[in-house]
């Protein structure tokens, strides 16, 4: 199966629809399904990444977290994700993921669409179907 994403309208908001084989791969399809709805990121070559560390409360709250964060440097540094890794850690710290967003600043990228304001919890969906994880997700713009 291959892994891509999609915006596609929803009344006055987007939808995101990603899918991929595994999780980490679906969640960064998410991520560059919600920059591409605003932003033409181009070939821009990043030159700074913020690292979040997250216990998740189960796969839709992860989902929502990392969105919710992207949004978030947008709007509080001018920082866009052109590029998302995923690890989810073992032993100690089972259960909890660290997500890295490799950014540029705003300016570096053409807007295409109306600036994100919020993840909707209503709808939020991100799981395996049929052996392939999907996403869905509202986002508020």
């Amino acid at each position: 199966m291959s892994r891509g994403h999609r915006a596609v309208p929803h009344t006055a908001d987007i939808a995101v629809e990603a899918w991929a084989d595994t999780r980490e791969e679906c969640l960064a399809e998410a991520v560059r399904g919600l920059v591409e709805s605003f932003a033409d990121v181009g070939d821009a070559v990043p030159d700074d990444s913020v690292m979040i560390s997250l216990l998740p409360d189960g796969d839709e709250d992860l989902l929502f977290r990392v969105l919710d964060e992207v949004i978030y440097q947008v709007e509080v540094y001018g920082r866009v994700a052109v590029d998302v890794s995923v690890d989810e850690r073992t032993g100690a710290s089972m259960g909890q993921v660290e997500v890295r967003l490799a950014t540029v600043p705003a300016e570096m990228v053409d807007q295409v669409g109306a600036m994100p304001k919020a993840v909707a919890v209503h709808g939020l969906r991100f799981g395996r179907e049929a052996g392939v994880w999907r996403a869905h997700v509202v986002v508020d713009v």
